[in-house]
């Protein structure tokens, strides 16, 4: 063994929020445990991902909020968009957040290991920098948490430039005039949000029905609404066919639904199609690791084909979010230590989109809810007859939503749109966990005047009578 081997009960290749959190429960657990991080930790999430994506939709919040001020009695005259104070604001919350995470680390004694990670055979891995070999790392487990990157289709003509991803939109430096957006999934849909806020001129082109075409028609179509009132071209049941850039920016040829052709053009172009898992140069071969569809294949426990190796997060696929490899790692962990606790239902892992006005969903659609057989009981709730939303201002529009099973009254899901409803989505969360019915939760008391009124109301409304409405 050579003096450049670290021995650890644990070894964690990727410091994403899936793998720092996995360390650090290792580490509260008792269990020696290494970090490998060949960027910076927190990952896509904290540097490229959720975190700076929000702080940009939280400025774009304010703007909206300025601009009708005068409705509550706040004269703001002159209010003007500061774009690199905007890009500074969201720097300085990625850095200390940044700077959290590497504390917390240090205070749960994580070793972590500044290098990219390649496993060599079951309980060996190869450290490298600027690909030169720094040592060796045995661990009796690994858990790999190395995450996922943009997904850029090979035609169309990426260069970071016109052409760009999630990463590199982040760091524009200005505003662009135009801004074409392929995919109107989640990424899509938030950044169009944003530069439509700040004032570029954004078309999105989505391929399915309706925008956020995983979410309940009815929630998707008042977005879609909204943000076309705002001044956004939305495309749906539309192809991008063929993608070219010039010394002016960006032409795009795109296909309807009936086969009508049109080439559009834009100062940059954002593409937004979904993200792939980064599994190059993990050594997965050398370990005969078995991959799923492109991503890699685990067992209830989060255990890959090769005993004492481990998988979580955007490397094991959908869902492909930072909370949900959070859970995983912990599991993981947990598996690890002879632990064994309640496995992820992903029905209950809550799904958040931060444009404006705000999407969360946790559980079943009707359409999933009667195709597993269920004999379905519904409930809606407008934000308008709510009081804080209407003191707000927020109201028009938005609602909530339960599916319910008829028979026993369990919730099924819920899907909101509307004011602050990915900080109510948490609740549904833990009711949902608990089995909960809807009578339970009308049942519950809520404090008023607040927004989380509306859950009590809706639940009402699944016994066919709301309160307010």
């Amino acid at each position: 063994m050579s003096n450049n081997t670290q021995e650890f009960d644990l070894a964690i290749i990727g410091g994403g929020p899936g793998g720092y959190v996995a360390a650090i429960k290792a580490a509260q657990l008792g269990l020696t445990t290494c970090l490998i991080e060949k960027d910076k930790v927190g990952g896509t999430c904290l540097h490229r991902g959720c975190i700076p994506t929000k702080s940009l939709l939280y400025s774009a919040y304010l703007y909206h909020l300025s601009k009708r001020s005068q409705e509550f009695g706040i004269r703001c005259e002159g209010v003007m968009i500061d774009f690199p104070q905007i890009q500074k604001r969201k720097d300085m919350v990625v850095n200390k957040l940044f700077h959290g995470v590497k504390a917390l680390l240090k205070k749960n004694r994580v070793e972590l290991i500044e290098a990219e990670g390649r496993i060599s055979a079951p309980g060996k891995i190869i450290l490298s920098k600027a690909g030169n070999e720094t040592g060796e790392v045995r661990a009796k487990n690994i858990i790999i948490a190395a995450g996922s990157a943009p997904l850029i289709p090979s035609w169309i003509p990426f260069d970071k430039k016109n052409i760009l991803s999630s990463d590199e939109i982040l760091q524009l430096e200005n505003i662009p005039a135009s801004l074409i957006i392929a995919g109107g999934g989640d990424i899509g849909i938030e950044f169009g949000y944003f530069f439509n806020a700040m004032g570029s001129d954004v078309t999105v082109i989505e391929m399915k029905e309706s925008i956020l075409p995983f979410e309940e028609r009815d929630i998707s179509s008042v977005l879609q609404r909204q943000l076309i009132k705002r001044g956004m071209k939305i495309l749906t049941e539309t192809m991008v066919e063929h993608v070219s850039t010039d010394d002016k920016g960006v032409s795009v040829e795109i296909k309807r639904k009936d086969g009508q052709k049109e080439t559009i053009t834009a100062e940059k172009m954002l593409i937004a199609l979904g993200r792939k898992p980064v599994i190059e140069k993990l050594g997965l071969e050398n370990c005969a690791i078995e991959l799923e569809r492109g991503f890699i294949k685990v067992n209830e426990k989060y255990e890959t084909s090769k005993p004492g190796i481990f998988a979580i997060g955007d490397i094991i696929g959908p869902p492909m979010l930072a909370h949900s490899a959070s859970q995983e790692g912990i599991l993981a962990v947990h598996h690890i230590t002879g632990k064994e606790i309640k496995a992820i239902n992903p029905h209950l892992v809550p799904r958040v989109n931060y444009s404006h006005p705000q999407v969360a969903s946790i559980g079943l659609t009707v359409r999933e809810a009667e195709e597993k057989g269920y004999d379905v009981a519904t409930g809606k709730f407008p934000f308008a007859a709510n009081s804080k939303a209407i003191i707000s201002g927020e109201e028009l529009g938005g609602f909530v939503k339960i599916v319910s099973d008829k028979k026993y009254g369990e919730v099924l899901g819920v899907h909101m749109i509307g004011p602050e409803v990915s900080e109510l989505i948490g609740g549904l969360s833990l009711a949902m966990s608990l089995e909960a019915t809807h009578f339970d939760i009308s049942n519950t008391i809520f404090p008023h005047p607040t927004l989380s009124e509306v859950i009590k109301e809706v639940a009402h409304a699944v016994e066919g009578g709301a309160i307010h409405v």
